[in-house]
């Protein structure tokens, strides 16, 4: 889908292609609170406008239910997030390990379009990640493998991850813990080589993960996504003005 921000056509000075943002939706119990929802950029364009990939299901959430009845010309708030924290752009002789479930696929499909064209890379995909990825230069050395669980994933970084590589994993937050203390303690790289993000996590609403990604016990290590403890309160009281970007 399609954005198109009001106002400035560019309204942002870095538009980064796998960067973050959140969209603000109607709460249909109270349409004086909009519900927001992180995403990821999957391109931009020369213009100002911005893609997302959206999965269309059944479920009863404000994204669902807004996408069901969305037309041309629709509005809806809209934040700007920031780059990617992970970025393939450079040369690199190493491989780059993507490990990612069906959550993840646009932040992987932009970082693969956007990877330095000699830089090796493997994709992970676990089991539900059943969605497409863009068609690359059959030339570049980049390689998809799908697992039929995380163990199949971890035996496969056991085998070929190696003490250079860079390493991401975009998935579900119990696999994501899991992964991310197998390539730290297991394997023994290096935390700057490694990039985390718990998407969602099984049994939490959406609400809850966001709460819970700001307390120690998110990676299971005692990291904090941006290097330091905060409380809560102090993000929550940063909260902006929210912009407004009809879709076309």
């Amino acid at each position: 889908m399609t954005f198109a921000p009001e106002g400035d056509p560019h309204p942002t000075e870095v538009r980064p292609h796998g960067g973050h943002c959140r969209l603000f939706f109607p709460d249909p119990q109270d349409a004086t609170v909009p519900r927001a929802r992180a995403f990821t950029y999957r391109r931009w364009h020369a213009d100002g406008r911005f893609d997302v990939d959206f999965v269309v299901h059944d479920g009863d959430g404000p994204a669902a239910r807004w996408l069901r009845r969305a037309a041309p010309g629709d509005a809806i708030g809209w934040r700007h997030g920031g780059p990617p924290k992970i970025t393939l752009q450079e040369p690199g002789a190493y491989k780059s390990f993507l490990v990612a479930d069906a959550t993840a696929l646009p932040l992987v499909s932009a970082l693969l379009e956007t990877a330095d064209a000699t830089r090796p890379v493997e994709v992970l995909l676990l089991p539900d990640a059943d969605g497409p990825l863009p068609r690359l230069d059959p030339s570049r050395d980049v390689s998809v493998q799908s697992g039929r669980s995380v163990e199949d994933i971890e035996a496969r970084l056991r085998l070929s991850l190696r003490g250079h590589s860079l390493f991401l994993a975009a998935c579900e937050a119990g696999a994501m813990r899991r992964l991310r203390r197998l390539v730290l303690d297991g394997i023994g790289l290096d935390r700057s080589q490694v990039v985390t993000s718990g998407y969602w996590k099984a049994g939490l609403t959406t609400e809850e993960v966001d709460i819970a990604k700001r307390e120690a016990s998110w990676f299971g290590d005692g990291a904090f996504p941006d290097g330091e403890a905060l409380p809560i309160r102090s993000r929550i009281a940063r909260f902006p003005k929210v912009g407004q970007g009809p879709f076309s």
